[in-house]
């Protein structure tokens, strides 16, 4: 499930589903490279199993989180938080725990929100005073996810348990649940170590997600988990590798390493069903207007498609074009056709699928893909290249990455080539311009999506992260310096500003060009 809208599919904070959304990223280290997902050139499309898993990583991390008016940003080793006041620039820093690791801001910009891993323990600051409320957790986790109404922050461990474990009794099957307005803890074991966490539109569920099980809790009472099996084997259960919730929360659809079914759970009634699919399914996502589930099966080259309100009903099958490799479809907003592409096949190409007539047309691509995505208006493709060769791609592309952009109506498209593999990307809200930072290369690319164009704004060192600010044509980037960097990028005015100096509250340097 894709966590982006530009939708970028590197690319809703490249949201399943950040201010931006690519898939197939590195999750060590953000960055896309070589060995990102692809399978070997040409490979054997009759063996599906040979050519390994799609990829669809969020390569986004320790992001600033922004407001219309403020940009929050953790400072790890400095165990502070800075809040940027836009346009004006007035820089305020407050302590919060130790390693401050990510901040969240709540949906209606009224607190900020973040994990302070060395300490365990999450700071809650009222966004305008900056008051600080520090709220202990259990110990050893390490993700950390908000609920979309706000009220809730969920902390679990997604790992597996230190190599070196000398910190006394440790579980990673335990979660930290936090109400805001009360900066109330509670604490549950989940008896099992969730690989995510979901939560349903209206924010009165948060549904983990674990190989073997599923836990269900209702976060408008006294808190408790049910547990849901998923898994015929206990002892050997198949990855569980996405879920999707239907936008009224009454189901869970879960997709199942090398599985030829779904599971589907009512979170009613938490009964268990299975529904057929494709030979392996490799994607599973939701149409823009949430009334249909998608599953991609790769290997028999179909698309499968349910009824979000009826799953048991009949799904609609689709044949993909013959010979060709699909293992992933990303959705634009209702209207735009959706794109089919594979991480995986080691081709040089994508599939566009137009809704209203289910016609698909195989379009080429100077290489293969490394992640897919759209603007929010669903007017241009965005397709990343790894440096990663293959037989069919453009010979100018050889050892290069790469960015493509497409316009959804006719399809003409403009092809870069990139000087270092991306790190980093975000839309404006107008859905006119992406914003993207590459790997130790400092400079700022700014995507025109009308005339699919591309300009490049010198940064005075390396970026770490990028994003815009709601209701505003501004873009933000956090770089690289022992005192804090922060650059502001004004699309209509073409204005640069640099900050450096705000972790210290003080000695503060702004550079305009």
């Amino acid at each position: 499930m894709k966590r982006f809208t530009l939708s970028l599919v590197l690319l809703a904070g490249l949201a399943a589903c950040s201010d931006s959304n690519f898939v197939s990223a590195d999750e060590a280290d953000g960055a896309y490279h070589g060995d990102s997902g692809y399978g070997e050139a040409g490979g054997d499309d009759d063996d599906d199993t040979d050519i390994g898993s799609e990829d669809e990583s969020d390569f986004f991390s320790l992001a600033p989180a922004p407001t219309p008016t403020f940009v929050f940003i953790a400072n790890p080793e400095r165990d502070t938080v800075t809040r940027v006041t836009v346009p004006d620039l007035e820089v305020i820093t407050a302590e919060v725990g130790n390693h401050p690791d990510l901040v969240e801001v709540t949906p209606d910009y009224s607190m900020g929100v973040t994990f302070n891993s060395g300490s365990d323990d999450v700071s809650i600051i009222e966004s305008m005073t900056l008051e600080e409320t520090r709220v202990d957790v259990r110990e050893n986790l390490d993700a950390m996810e908000m609920s979309p109404d706000g009220g809730w922050v969920v902390l679990y461990n997604s790992l597996a348990l230190p190599d070196d474990n000398t910190s006394g009794a440790t579980s990673t099957k335990e979660v930290s649940f936090i109400e805001l307005t009360t900066a109330t803890h509670s604490a549950l074991a989940m008896g099992f170590q969730p690989r995510d966490v979901l939560f349903t539109e209206a924010g009165d569920k948060a549904v983990f997600l674990g190989d073997a099980w599923l836990g269900v809790v209702e976060l408008d009472g006294e808190l408790s988990v049910d547990l849901v099996q998923i898994a015929d084997d206990l002892l050997d259960p198949p990855a569980s590798e996405e879920c999707i919730l239907s936008p009224d929360g009454d189901f869970a659809l879960l997709r199942q390493k090398d599985a030829d079914q779904l599971v589907l759970v009512d979170l009613i009634t938490l009964e268990v069903s299975r529904i057929e699919v494709g030979d392996t399914p490799t994607d599973l996502d939701i149409t823009p207007d949430g009334s249909e589930a998608i599953a991609v099966a790769r290997g028999s080259g179909e698309l499968w498609i349910y009824d979000f309100q009826d799953p048991t009903a009949e799904p609609t099958v689709l044949s993909l074009p013959a010979g060709e490799t699909l293992g992933s479809v990303v959705f634009g907003p209702e209207g735009a056709p959706a794109l089919l592409y594979s991480t995986a096949s080691g081709r040089s190409r994508f599939v566009s699928w137009d809704r209203a007539t289910d016609e698909f047309t195989v379009r080429p691509l100077p290489k293969p893909v490394a992640s897919v995505g759209m603007d929010p208006t669903g007017g241009t493709a965005l397709f990343l290249h790894a440096d990663t060769d293959a037989d069919d791609m453009d010979p100018g592309y050889e050892g290069h990455f790469g960015l493509s952009m497409v316009d959804l109506s006719d399809f003409l498209s403009n092809d870069y080539i990139l000087p270092a593999p991306p790190s980093g990307f975000a839309h404006s809200d107008d859905g006119l311009n992406g914003f993207l930072i590459l790997e130790e290369h400092k400079a700022l690319q700014v995507l025109d999506y009308g005339r699919l164009l591309v300009d490049e704004k010198e940064l005075r060192s390396d970026p770490v992260h990028v994003g815009t600010l709601p209701t505003t044509t501004w873009a933000y980037v956090n770089q690289e310096h022992e005192l804090g960097r922060l650059s502001f990028y004004d699309i209509q005015t073409d204005t640069l500003k640099t900050m450096t100096g705000f972790e210290l509250n003080a000695g503060i340097e702004i550079e305009e060009n």
